[in-house]
């Protein structure tokens, strides 16, 4: 076996993903952040054969299929994941994070976007990506969605866990969740919420103080930029309203 040969299969091997995280955790970092995009790079040359070709965000895994399994082996590093809202309907993204949040001990986060590819929107059987403010118009909905579900179904003290009794939770303390949207209809329970984040340097608002559900914001991701102490002010700011 050839040199690449041997790197192409340590790439598909879930060992690759332990030294990173053991040195971040040796270096007393607080986080490890995983960008995710869905979709491919297809624009210069009209095809994805340059994003291809040197591996521009191609192929990418499933960033929390990767975050459960380095949870498993590092035990104090905290995870920020991209996930986007555009193509999944939130009660699975709500329970598929739930379970995540149980299996990290509550070290996991969401950096909430909804795309940019037409590349992505294609993927999904659709002509085209929806317009910025459409689609913020119905992450907006969705934001409500998934903190309902996380906050307002199981009360902090539902669960017993009695085997005297056989009783596992109070049905007094677990609520139904109803939630009529413009673009969501969800009846159901969950569980709890994780801690989200968006990217704070956005034209059209911020997810997360657009949806009212995550005031002051939990996590928010700054841009470098000219105007980087502009954005720190105004988001200070919103924190203190």
């Amino acid at each position: 076996m050839d040199s690449s040969q041997r790197s192409v299969d340590r790439l598909q091997s879930p060992a690759i993903l332990d030294r990173p995280g053991e040195d971040f955790e040796r270096g007393k970092f607080d986080g490890l952040f995983l960008a995710d995009v869905l979709g491919v790079y297809d624009v210069f040359g009209g095809n994805a054969e340059c994003a291809v070709c040197h591996a521009s965000q191609v192929p990418v895994n499933d960033p929390l299929m990767l975050i459960s399994a380095m949870a498993l082996i590092i035990r104090h590093l905290g995870f920020g994941v991209t996930c986007n809202l555009s193509y999944e309907p939130p009660y699975l993204f709500a329970r598929r994070m739930s379970a995540l949040d149980h299996l990290t001990e509550g070290r996991i986060g969401w950096n909430v976007v909804t795309g940019y590819l037409d590349s992505a929107a294609r993927a999904m059987g659709l002509e085209k990506q929806m317009g910025h403010d459409q689609r913020y118009d119905v992450a907006e909905d969705y934001m409500q969605v998934v903190y309902k579900l996380w906050e307002g179904s199981w009360e902090d003290d539902a669960v017993l866990r009695d085997r005297s009794s056989g009783v596992y939770a109070r049905p007094d303390k677990v609520h139904s969740v109803l939630h009529t949207g413009p673009n969501y209809r969800v009846c159901y329970s969950p569980d709890r919420a994780v801690a989200a984040a968006h990217a704070g340097a956005v034209s059209g608002g911020n997810l997360i103080d657009r949806s009212g559900v995550c005031r002051p914001p939990r996590r928010m991701l700054v841009h470098v930029r000219a105007d980087t102490e502009g954005d720190c002010t105004a988001i200070r700011r919103l924190a203190a309203e």
